[in-house]
């Protein structure tokens, strides 16, 4: 198996040629940059940063337009006038052309730039936020991809299942642990589709992430990330249409990205019309000729449409339609044949309901459907070992195969109503999410058609849920924030499954219908110190219910450890996770500097994990079989740090570094389904870290722009720095992963309604791989040198 080499020097003169070429960049763009300004589209703004007052000033001195409704004042009827007017300039900036790119390269913080309905939501002292404009800045694919790239996101990792498939992590923690909100959006199968892979990253206009238990709306989770899709736009001068055409090339694995999109509307309705397209072939990785199988063909539709039935109440419509095809995932059993999804959402809100100041209700419907197998030459070469793991066609043919298919859904409602006082706001609400999955692998060659499948079989779980949130505004520094929520859960599974010998009820050993009463409680404070200082810290409780997989599984083949190649066997008899966290930080602004320090630790009681066993047919001589169990006691406790300073008016500089150790102090007791005394087969080891846990990594660089206000150019230098990992979970065959530093040089230059973006991913074309990509067959690595350009024209 090749391995990552700590220096790669292969194709010195690419690098040295892709660095000369963004000098010269740079030079020819300084000379332009005083050339009169566009009369039609304002130019992005990617300058030092300005920052506004800090999101838990707020409610004391607001920044202009970022105000929480009903913090500072008693006047009902200018503050519903304030917020339809604010609501309708935000829609009109998210939409407007010249405001998709106002932000290419982002800031390390950015919640105080989040529009009036958006920023309560992100008032605890572990949120980050997210715009679309970074998504085109920074070539991002899905909206995890975009959360991983991004300066303002920290804490967060990803495992490349593909180019376009991404799973989000945050501070250690993954599916299960961590909610994509909105419309609650759920993997079909948490290995080929993810929370967030369904969603293109410039089809969100903001993303809200809560690295911890400091929210009660979303639903049981320790984690959550809260989307927003585009919104549809309004007019104060009557009709108006808008339009925009993108494409963006990619040299490594010739991968092709277009864009069409049309909005428009009047003073009272608006809609926005995008259809995305996207192509790959197999990319090569830093070492010449080691070619991955990661192709795919990707396309989506999406929709948005918005009415206001008078001057306070108004209805916004979303629709997506996601189609993929022969999508390649280098590290798992199957690749996928086809995946749809169809998602839909309606949001209603009344300003002025007679029961309250404000109500808004939310009702969703997802669903996915997928087949694949494992019949493609690319699996073969990837994975040689994997026919040795299935039936073979004739007795002594190496040509095992496996088949899977999968359905799921999402589906629910979320009502809310909020009452503003001077000084506080408070919101009351209850929602329903109701999850259905049923899952198939079949061993294609298997003569005994009652023995053949390993499934997830049809199960479904249905939540209700009652909430309440609270804000008040302390005294004139200090900020109060606390939220409690109740969820009564019910799941239950099909006991009779094609292709399974015996009743799941008589396998398991246990009843298949569970309940599940779970609860959660958070307090969070912010404080102005003063002079630019603030403080902010945050403390909760939260519970939640093991997932689908972890219940019902049936030797599934689910990549989900490092080493890949695992099936994995579900237990109705888990208990829910809870967990405890505690979050201090502290963060300075001023009109130069952005700095900020978070820590954070958590215990989580009955923290769901994997036990190791090893039944006949082992192959490669792993064990591969994993059991989901309890363990009795885990600890996730790091920390975060980032700064940004403009050293002049053309040159910014920034840093960001982040820390997660996880560790399991209590694994000795095993499930109940190896039959082993112990936890994978052994007894000597009490406690060790945790699996799948990025390890510490810094990412430094600066940013030369355009100095005039005008803003035509830009250029960002930046280094990835990962350190290595040695805390691993030796017991689950978790292996350790060398360090690396990758360079990226990424550009942007306006050329009238034309902007141009362009840049080189992996400079020195390093060979590497994190160190939760997958370890299976020859293993997967990342791309090595990439160039790109793309471009984006509006009219």
């Amino acid at each position: 198996m090749p391995q990552p080499s700590t220096i790669n020097a292969q194709n010195p003169l690419r690098s040295i040629a892709a660095f000369g070429v963004a000098i010269l960049f740079v030079l020819n763009s300084s000379s332009l940059y005083s050339q009169q300004p566009d009369p039609v589209m304002r130019a992005p703004v990617i300058q030092a940063p300005v920052i506004q007052a800090p999101v838990m000033q707020a409610p004391v001195i607001p920044a202009p337009g970022m105000q929480v409704p009903g913090l500072l004042g008693d006047d009902s009827a200018a503050q519903d006038d304030a917020r339809h007017d604010q609501a309708s300039h935000t829609k009109d900036k998210a939409i407007a052309a010249d405001a998709r790119v106002a932000n290419l390269f982002g800031d390390v913080s950015q919640v105080d730039e989040l529009p009036a309905n958006r920023e309560p939501l992100a008032r605890s002292p572990a949120a980050d936020a997210v715009f679309r404009e970074e998504a085109l800045g920074r070539r991002t694919a899905d909206v995890g991809d975009l959360l991983r790239r991004s300066k303002g996101a920290h804490g967060v990792s990803i495992q490349n299942r593909t180019p376009i498939v991404s799973d989000t992590r945050v501070r250690g923690q993954r599916v299960g642990q961590v909610l994509a909100s909105g419309s609650y959006w759920a993997p079909a199968r948490m290995d080929l589709d993810t929370m967030m892979s369904k969603i293109d990253s410039r089809l969100i206009q903001d993303s809200i992430l809560i690295k911890g238990p400091y929210a009660s709306r979303y639903g049981p989770g320790f984690r959550f990330v809260d989307l927003e899709f585009l919104q549809s736009p309004r007019y104060e001068n009557g009709y108006e249409g808008h339009g925009s055409t993108s494409g963006t090339y990619t040299s490594n694995g010739e991968q092709f990205y277009g864009r069409q999109s049309f909005w428009g509307g009047s003073d009272d309705y608006g809609f926005h019309i995008s259809y995305g397209h996207r192509t790959g072939n197999d990319y090569e990785t830093g070492q010449d000729g080691f070619f991955i199988p990661a192709s795919y063909k990707s396309r989506d539709l999406f929709v948005a449409y918005g009415f206001d039935l008078n001057d306070h109440e108004k209805v916004e419509i979303n629709a997506l339609r996601l189609d993929q095809t022969d999508l390649e995932f280098p590290g798992l059993v199957t690749d996928l044949n086809f995946l749809i999804t169809d998602g839909y959402e309606i949001t209603y809100t009344n300003d002025a309901p007679s029961f309250a100041d404000r109500f808004t209700s939310e009702v969703w419907y997802n669903r996915t459907r997928f087949e694949g197998d494992t019949r493609r030459p690319g699996k073969a070469r990837q994975i040689p070992s994997l026919v040795d793991a299935f039936q073979p066609s004739f007795l002594g043919a190496a040509d095992g195969s496996t088949t899977t298919d999968g359905d799921a859904l999402s589906a629910g409602y979320r009502f809310e109503s909020t009452f503003f006082s001077c000084g506080s706001q408070t919101s009351i609400g209850t929602d329903m999410i109701y999850l259905n999955q049923e899952l198939n692998e079949y061993d294609y060659y298997d003569p005994d058609p009652n023995d053949n499948n390993f499934p997830i079989p049809r199960s479904d779980s249905i939540d209700m849920g009652a909430y309440v949130e609270r804000i008040v505004q302390w005294n004139e520094d200090v900020v109060v924030t606390a939220g409690t929520r109740i969820d009564g859960v019910f799941t239950d599974s099909r006991d009779i499954v094609a292709g399974v010998p015996e009743p799941l009820s008589v396998l398991e050993e246990t009843t298949l219908d569970k309940e599940f009463l779970l609860g959660s409680a958070y307090l969070t404070a912010n404080r102005n110190l003063g002079a630019g200082w603030n403080g902010s810290a945050g403390m909760g409780f939260a519970m939640r219910q093991p997932t689908l997989t972890e219940m019902y599984a049936e030797y599934t083949f689910i990549g989900s450890l490092q080493r890949g190649l695992t099936f994995l066997d579900g237990d109705p008899e888990l208990s829910s996770e809870r967990l405890y966290q505690c979050d201090l930080g502290i963060q300075y602004v001023s009109d130069d500097v952005q700095f900020g320090v978070h820590g954070h630790h958590a215990w989580i009681q009955n923290y769901i994990t994997y036990d190791l066993f090893d039944p006949a047919g082992t192959v490669d001589g792993f064990q591969q079989g994993a059991s989901f169990v309890n363990t009795d006691l885990a600890t996730l406790s790091g920390f975060e740090t980032y700064g940004q300073v403009a050293m002049t008016s053309m040159v910014s500089t920034f840093g960001i570094l982040t820390y997660v150790e996880g560790r399991d102090h209590t694994r000795l007791d095993p499930s109940r389904h190896t039959g082993d005394s112990v936890r994978s087969g052994n007894s000597t080891v009490d406690a060790e870290p945790l699996p799948g846990i990025a390890p510490m990594e810094a990412r430094v660089g600066f940013l030369i722009h355009d100095p005039s206000p005008n803003d035509r150019w830009g250029v960002e230098f930046a280094a990835r720095i990962v350190d290595n990992q040695d805390r691993v979970a030796s017991t689950l065959q978790e292996i350790e992963t060398p360090g690396f530093t990758v360079y990226d040089i990424r550009s942007y230059r306006r050329f009238g309604d034309l902007l141009v973006t362009s840049g080189f991913e992996n400079l020195t074309n390093k060979f590497y791989r994190e160190h939760i990509d997958y370890r299976s067959g020859r293993g997967v690595f990342r791309p090595g040198f990439a160039f790109y350009v793309g471009g984006e024209l509006t009219y």
